[in-house]
């Protein structure tokens, strides 16, 4: 949670808590992971090891080695930082598009609908991943398209909703009590 309160700390409001977030699959990166290692790294490499070892390609290896690493990073923080986070106040979905580019929405707990997700095939059902949505009065609603275990998210997010309306609904009753209390108080003062 420590990284995640560095990361995101800048979308949330002063005192708001994340309590979970929720992220697309890690199996999003094995594709640009195995893309970068072998162009990156392994082809490089094996070209200065087969022949190429010259000290002019020993540096145009690191280099280059150096940039997979670096794009590596970039598609890693890119997965992390796309995300719906439920925090203490409500729901926010995170794009990052960039180092000096991203959005946030903020929903509260007050305005969900409801909360789905579906998985289809056979690798996300083994996996567990799918489309998670989160959908809002309005009408709009959050879609994180490849979710990791959408159902538990699904169950947290509207235990949560659940809870918070109890609660609202517990002070909205204790303050009606104290308005008619007033009310008759202020009538039976009147009376006499």
């Amino acid at each position: 949670m420590g990284f995640e309160k560095l990361l995101f700390h800048k979308h949330l409001e002063k005192g708001e808590l994340i309590l979970f977030a929720i992220h697309e699959h890690w199996i999003l990166l094995v594709k640009p992971g195995l893309t970068i290692g072998f162009f990156g790294l392994l082809l490089p490499w094996l070209l200065y090891s087969i022949g190429l070892n010259t000290a002019a390609f020993f540096w145009i290896a690191v280099i280059w080695s150096i940039g997979a690493y670096i794009l590596f990073m970039y598609k890693l923080f890119d997965w992390y930082a796309d995300a719906i986070l439920v925090t203490s106040g409500g729901l926010l979905k995170i794009n990052w598009e960039g180092f000096f580019s991203n959005t946030a929405s903020r929903v509260t707990y007050e305005e969900v609908e409801g909360a789905g997700y579906e998985i289809k095939g056979f690798w996300p059902t083994v996996l567990r991943y799918g489309q998670f949505t989160v959908r809002f009065i309005s009408g709009n609603s959050f879609v994180l398209k490849h979710a990791s275990r959408p159902a538990r998210a699904e169950l947290k997010v509207m235990e949560l909703c659940e809870r918070y309306m109890h609660s609202k609904n517990q002070k909205d009753v204790a303050g009606l009590k104290s308005l008619l209390s007033d009310l008759a108080t202020y009538h039976l003062r009147k009376k006499n």
